[in-house]
C-alpha cells in the first residue's frame, strides 16, 4: 500500500542572529505525522553529515524523504514541528519566510 505524503514544518532561528527565523518545509510520505517528523528529521541529520563529508548520499534517503537547502547555521526547532498531509505543490504552507543565509551576489 502507498503510503500518503505529509508535509513537515520545521521552524528555524539562526545561531548567531537570533532574530532571524524561518521555516523548512520537508515533504515525503509516511503512515503518521509522528513516523512523518522522524523521517523528516532522519533526512535532515543524514543531509547534513552528508553535506560535512562532501557527499550526496544524504540527499535522497530510501524513505523517500528528502532533503536540500539545510545548514548548521540554522537551528531546527523539531519540537515545535508539524505535519499535515499533503496533497499538492499548492499546499505547502504559502507565503512562508524566505531566508536566505547568504547575501546575493
Amino acid at each position: 500500500m502507498t503510503k500518503p505524503y505529509f508535509q513537515v514544518s520545521v521552524p528555524t532561528t539562526h545561531r548567531e542572529h537570533s532574530g532571524r527565523r524561518g521555516l523548512h518545509i520537508f515533504t515525503g510520505p509516511a503512515s503518521t505525522s509522528e513516523e512523518a517528523v522522524r523521517c523528516a528529521r532522519e533526512a535532515c541529520e543524514a543531509a547534513l553529515i552528508a553535506k560535512e563529508s562532501a557527499t550526496d548520499s544524504g540527499l535522497r534517503r530510501a524513505t523517500g524523504w528528502g532533503v536540500r537547502g539545510v545548514c548548521r547555521e540554522w537551528v531546527m526547532d523539531w519540537d515545535a514541528a508539524t505535519a499535515e498531509f499533503w496533497e499538492s505543490e499548492g499546499s505547502l504552507e504559502y507565503p512562508f519566510p524566505v531566508v536566505r543565509t547568504r547575501p546575493e551576489a
